[in-house]
This record gives C-alpha cells, sequence and structure tokens, in this order.
C-alpha cells in the first residue's frame, strides 16, 4: 500500500481586490455624503425668489422666533454680541456674517443686530433666506 507524499494546498486568499473595493465604498460615501452643519435652533427662513447657497461661514449668528441670540449655538445677549463676535472675527479674513432670523422675528430687531455689526467694521452680512417651496 502505497501512501501519498503530496502535501495538502493550504488555501489563501487574496485580499487585494476585497481592499480596493473598501477603499472604493469609503471613497464613494465621503464624497457623496453632505458636510451641512444643521444647528439646533428652530427657524422658519423668511422665501425669496432670489435666494442662493452659500458656502459654509465660520460664523453665524441666528434669532430665533423667542428673539435669543444665538452665536455659532451659543446663547449671547444683545450686549455681548459684539465682544463674542470680535473674538471670532479676527480668526477670519473676509470679515463675513451670516445672519439667519426667523420670518416671526421683528425687523427692529434685525436692523439692529445688523447695526451692532456695522457699527463695528464688519460690512459683510449675508441674510439668510430659503427659496419658496424648499420646505426649510
Amino acid at each position: 500500500m502505497q501512501l501519498s507524499n503530496t502535501k495538502p494546498k493550504k488555501v489563501s486568499f487574496n485580499l487585494t481586490s476585497l481592499i480596493d473595493v473598501l477603499f472604493i465604498l469609503i471613497i464613494f460615501f465621503t464624497v457623496s455624503s453632505t458636510f451641512l452643519e444643521q444647528p439646533g435652533i428652530e427657524l422658519k427662513l423668511p422665501e425669496a425668489e432670489s435666494s442662493e447657497g452659500h458656502t459654509a461661514q465660520k460664523i453665524i449668528i441666528y434669532v430665533d422666533k423667542d428673539k435669543n441670540i444665538f452665536l455659532n449655538d451659543n446663547i449671547v445677549s444683545i450686549t455681548n454680541l459684539l465682544g463674542e463676535v470680535d473674538k471670532l472675527v479676527d480668526l477670519q479674513k473676509d470679515k463675513s456674517i451670516i445672519l439667519k432670523a426667523d420670518s416671526d422675528v421683528t425687523h427692529g430687531l434685525v436692523i439692529q443686530v445688523m447695526d451692532l455689526l456695522r457699527q463695528h467694521g464688519i460690512y459683510k452680512i449675508v441674510v439668510s433666506t430659503v427659496k419658496p417651496g424648499s420646505g426649510r
């Protein structure tokens, strides 16, 4: 009786193709996902036909329907607003600020915030709106 001297074949997996597929999936999901920051502040922005998208800014002032003023998700008073904005504006090159005010906020409060910013040398104020029927 003759026994075979052949060694059993080792099963090996070629992981190169699996790693390639994994990297393609990672790239696909990072490119296709959006990186918009949605604040925890509920605002109903006014509608405007000429609304345009804008690039993400570092400084955003929110005014909600209860007349609370937020600077980048931190609540501030109207008297402390300039001091807090000063800390952030120095970090930004173009000194632009986005103002997002609820449509139920009185016109006077929005103008008061804009006037404070302009008195302080900040003239690039972007007022956020949404296109009619956009559902926001």
